[in-house]
Formats: structure tokens, C-alpha cells, sequence
């Protein structure tokens, strides 16, 4: 309980588990003996976190100084080292890239939005349900590997963002199968397709579908030794009438030198 004036609190309250303390009262002041000029020094726990976190301005230079102390250069200096050179790791990427398109008989690139892994697990488990492969390589992986190849010119199609995962997707196919590539696109609503390049050729997707309605390769060998003979069969018979003619008129001019005598 609390008393009326005094502000203590009852000493015959047992049930409270709190000394007998006084609760200020309006107009008291509960520290007497403090000295505003003179502060009681803090505990040295308390300097010590103090002095750890006093502020610190660095110190400003001089207008002339600014050019000498200026970091930008250096920040460019990394960013083209990053940009040009690649790292232990991505060089087996480059070796894998490489191998890639020399047994590859067509290799077809694809514009994508972000995309989530499992929508990209699921494009690359419909590839090698068609017999294909997809792989995905970074603007440096693909400029260190085809810079000076007969593919250099497939670097138009890459992602140049800046970033670890703008990634350029890339299906190799080791047979040649427009058809299937078409049906692929279809497959895969993420993926639409850029180019692709055939016998050393880059093809665009008009290209492509022109190239399903193509005969296949022995057709094409049928047709063209069927032409081949034609032309061959037309100039024996030419070179052959005239001998037919020869003998004819040799013949004719015995016979009317016969008739004569």
C-alpha cells in the first residue's frame, strides 16, 4: 500500500516483494549532488564505448589534390580487366563452348527474359528429348572462345549487360533438324529464337522455316544425278547424230553412184 504524503511505500505490505523506496514527488529532484561544471566522470566501460563509436570525417583535400587522389580510374582499370580476362573456372567453360560448335551441326540462339531455374531445367530436359543440348555461357565466356573463329560473327547475339546472370542461351544439335528446332521454339513459350547457324552459315528464323521445306539430302543426291544423266544422255546424242548423218549421206551418194553407172 501507499501512504498518503511521505510517498514510501508500507512496510507491513509482506505480500510486496520491493524495498522501501521513495517515489518522487512533483517539484523533488532525485539527484542533489550534481554538478553540472564539474560531471562525474563515466565508467570505464562506458569510455571505452565511447571512444569506439565517436564519429570520423574523413579528412577533406585540397581542390588541387582531387585529380591525384581520384579512384575512377581505377574502377575502370578493374572493370575492362574483369570484361576481357576470365577465370580458371570459366576457361573449362570456354573448352566446353568450343567443342560444342565444331560437332554441332546446327547451333541456334535464343532471346529470353529472366527466367526461374525450373522453367530452365525444363527447356533443357525437352532438348534432350529432341536429341539437342542447351547451355547457357556468359558474354566473356563466348567472346573468349570465338573471338578469331569462323563464329565470331554469333556474338551479335549474346547478352552484354553487365551482371553474373545475364546468361545467353545456346541449343547445339548434333544432326541437322529444322523441324525440330521449330518444335522446340514452340515447346519452350520462354525462348524465342534469334539465329542459327548451319554449315557455317547464320540463318534467321524466316531462313530456318524456308529450310524445313527443303528436300532432305538424298533426295536432293537423287534429283541431282538425275539431271546430270539427262544432260549427259542429250550430249551423246548429240555428238552421236552427227555420225548417224554422216553415214546416212555416205550411204545416200553410194547409192546414187550406182544408179548412174
Amino acid at each position: 500500500m501507499l501512504t498518503g504524503t511521505t510517498g514510501r511505500l508500507s512496510t507491513h505490505c509482506r505480500s510486496c516483494p520491493l524495498p522501501n523506496l521513495v517515489i518522487p514527488q512533483p517539484g523533488q529532484v532525485r539527484f542533489r549532488a550534481v554538478r553540472i561544471a564539474k560531471p562525474k566522470p563515466a565508467t570505464w566501460f562506458r569510455q571505452n564505448l565511447l571512444a569506439a563509436s565517436k564519429p570520423s570525417w574523413a579528412q577533406q583535400n585540397r581542390l588541387e589534390d582531387v585529380s591525384r587522389d581520384c579512384e575512377h580510374a581505377e574502377k575502370e582499370a578493374e572493370r575492362r580487366d574483369w570484361q576481357d580476362n576470365i577465370n580458371q573456372l570459366e576457361k573449362f567453360y570456354v573448352r566446353e563452348m568450343v567443342d560444342l560448335f565444331e560437332t554441332s551441326k546446327m547451333v541456334a540462339f535464343f532471346h529470353s527474359n529472366p527466367t526461374k531455374k525450373q522453367n530452365i531445367r525444363t527447356a533443357w530436359q525437352n532438348g534432350r528429348r529432341f536429341g539437342m543440348e542447351l547451355k547457357e555461357y556468359h558474354y566473356r565466356v563466348g567472346k573468349a572462345g570465338l573471338k578469331g573463329t569462323p563464329w565470331e560473327n554469333c556474338l551479335h547475339f549474346w547478352f552484354k549487360f553487365p551482371g553474373e546472370m545475364n546468361m545467353q542461351q545456346i541449343l547445339f544439335s548434333p544432326t541437322l533438324a529444322p523441324d525440330k528446332l521449330l518444335k522446340y521454339e514452340r515447346k519452350v513459350p520462354e525462348f524465342i529464337l534469334l539465329g542459327c547457324v548451319v554449315e557455317n552459315r547464320i540463318l534467321s528464323k524466316k531462313q530456318v522455316q524456308e529450310l524445313v521445306k527443303l528436300p532432305n539430302l538424298e533426295q536432293s543426291r537423287g534429283e541431282l544425278v538425275s539431271i546430270l544423266n539427262f544432260h549427259q544422255q542429250q550430249t551423246l546424242s548429240y555428238l552421236q547424230s552427227n555420225q548417224q548423218q554422216l553415214s546416212t549421206n555416205l550411204s545416200q551418194l553410194v547409192k546414187d553412184g550406182s544408179k548412174e553407172s
